[in-house]
């Protein structure tokens, strides 16, 4: 009798790996290179082979935000894959969250998705961003009245001031935000380049999108916010706001 159950047993066990479904997506492994950059390894089943990444930090900024195809060798079958991801911005938390997500060709929903929280232990410095608060200045009086808060950027960081202003268009935190912080700077603007024009003068070139904006209250609170912002790496110098090159264009009332 132990002898027929114990053989029911393995008979049940069997089955039940045999029938345990694979997740659609799932993350392997996960690693932070010496110079930043994310390694992810991964397996899974979807449209095209394409799985999306996303990594955001502890405060929910989006960090990075691309894809990437796995070795499936026919549609509809599952495949591995492994990739090293530069963030786009630099974490402002001591953790990040890096996902991967099956996304439905036909609405664009996530289907299916796993994550892990992983510590970025990467070296960082302290910089300014300016946004303008309502509590400092009641009533907004003044629209070109800003306040300094602090964010993170590499320390081994090529390009400070860009990447200062990439970390300043996340905007606000929600503690900052319920302490009154508020950004009027659009944050789906692209920057073009920042350079130094002569002995005095730098210029910021902003993509199209800054040209959606308007009313003398906002337009003041927008250059104050970029200004300000440029200024901790530029003391002195007269910062110059441009869309597409083009200064006489950009802010206009």
């Amino acid at each position: 009798m132990k002898k027929v159950f114990s053989l029911l047993l393995i008979t049940f066990i069997l089955f039940s790996i045999g029938c345990t479904k694979e997740k659609e997506v799932s993350i392997r492994n996960i690693s932070i290179n010496p110079n930043g950059t994310i390694h992810i390894e991964g397996r899974g089943r979807a449209f095209e082979s394409t799985i999306k990444i996303v990594v955001k930090d502890g405060l929910g900024f989006m960090d990075y935000e691309g894809s990437v195809i796995t070795d499936a060798k026919n549609m509809g079958e599952f495949g591995n894959f492994q990739t090293d991801i530069t963030l786009t911005t630099f974490p402002q938390t001591d953790k990040i969250i890096v996902s991967l997500e099956v996304i439905s060709p036909k609405d664009g929903s996530i289907t299916a998705s796993d994550s892990r929280e992983i510590d970025y232990n990467f070296p960082y410095k302290t910089v300014k961003v300016f946004y303008g608060n309502t509590n400092l200045n009641p009533g907004v009086i003044d629209c070109s009245k800003v306040f300094p808060v602090e964010r993170r950027i590499a320390s081994n960081s090529q390009n400070p001031p860009l990447d200062t202003m990439h970390v300043f268009l996340l905007g606000p935190t929600k503690d900052e935000e319920t302490n009154g912080y508020g950004m009027s700077t659009p944050k789906d603007l692209t920057i073009h380049k920042i350079e130094v024009i002569g002995s005095n003068k730098v210029q910021i070139d902003f993509g199209e999108e800054l040209q959606r904006v308007g009313g003398s209250c906002r337009v003041a609170a927008i250059r104050a916010e970029i200004t300000e912002t440029l200024k901790q790496f530029y003391p002195g110098y007269e910062v110059v706001i441009s869309i597409n090159g083009n200064v006489e264009e950009a802010l206009q009332p």
